[in-house]
């Protein structure tokens, strides 16, 4: 009976500990912070589940493919980015697994292009300075964001690969980090806790 115990305690204790590491793989953001969050990134006129939303869709693409430059690109991917994490948050708050899930792929889809469109501007000498303290600045919201993501995710169980895409999410932000540092060294300090 004792062993039987003491067994039944170290599991709860590893998945306790699992599932707090899950949480706290983002600084704990209070209900102010998040709230803060949600009102500086940008508007959101139609969420995924609903039938328009593609639409907005068809001219972010347009809007995209107008905009020249690659430090425009970049701009405009980082507005996109905070966009679909918005979208993805606001959708596990309705607990639509499904289309929160799909959200927060394009989240990470849009870090990557973010990051590859920077790296063109880098290469053709036009100033990024400026727009990696912007990321840097935007990020913080996002991470408060994805605090709250990954809290109320625990109740999703993996469903529609949930868990795969915010772990995706996360080390899609963590390489942007490294991106902008790369520009501007010591920008990834305000993130200190994306290297423990």
């Amino acid at each position: 009976i004792v062993s039987a115990c003491l067994i039944a305690l170290f599991f709860l204790a590893f998945f306790a500990k699992v599932s707090y590491a899950q949480v706290e793989s983002f600084p704990q953001a209070t209900e102010g912070q998040i709230t803060e969050a949600v009102e500086k990134l940008p508007h959101i006129r139609f969420l995924p589940s609903n039938p328009l939303h593609f639409f907005i869709g068809i001219k972010e693409n347009i809007s995209r493919f107008l905009n020249s430059s690659s430090v425009k690109r970049t701009r405009f991917d980082l507005t996109l980015s905070g966009k679909r994490l918005k979208e993805t948050y606001l959708l596990t708050e309705k607990n639509d697994v499904k289309n929160a899930s799909k959200a927060l792929f394009a989240y990470s889809r849009r870090l990557e292009k973010l990051r590859e469109q920077m790296d063109k501007a880098r290469s053709q000498n036009q100033v990024v300075v400026e727009l990696s303290e912007k990321i840097a600045d935007d990020f913080a919201m996002h991470e408060r964001l994805l605090y709250a993501i990954s809290q109320k995710s625990e109740s999703f169980q993996n469903s529609y690969n949930f868990d795969d895409n915010l772990k995706r999410a996360k080390n899609e932000f963590k390489k942007t980090v490294s991106a902008i540092d790369n520009v501007k060294p010591g920008l990834k300090n305000r993130f200190p806790y994306l290297w423990d």
